[in-house]
């Protein structure tokens, strides 16, 4: 089997698997310009979980709180101006 049609068939067994999330088809070079097919399952691994999408969003950062020691901490080296 060549490496276009080792290519062909791997796409053609993903699109029609029954269960995409279990197992991948991957093709593999043999040697002398013979290709083979190979089924690739990994355990607690997912191939084609589904199309991305955006998992975070972002949002504005709260107000610094103010300083709760009393002014006259704030105001001694090395805590605040000296």
């Amino acid at each position: 089997m060549t490496r276009a049609e080792a290519q062909a068939r791997a796409e053609q067994l993903n699109r029609a698997a029954p269960d995409r999330s279990r197992h991948h088809w991957t093709i593999r070079d043999r040697g002398g310009g013979d290709w083979e097919v190979l089924r690739v399952t990994v355990p607690g691994v997912q191939f084609g979980a589904g199309p991305l999408r955006a998992a975070t969003e972002q949002r504005p950062r709260p107000d610094e709180p103010p300083d709760p020691r009393p002014s006259l901490i704030r105001q001694i080296p090395p805590y605040g101006p000296g």
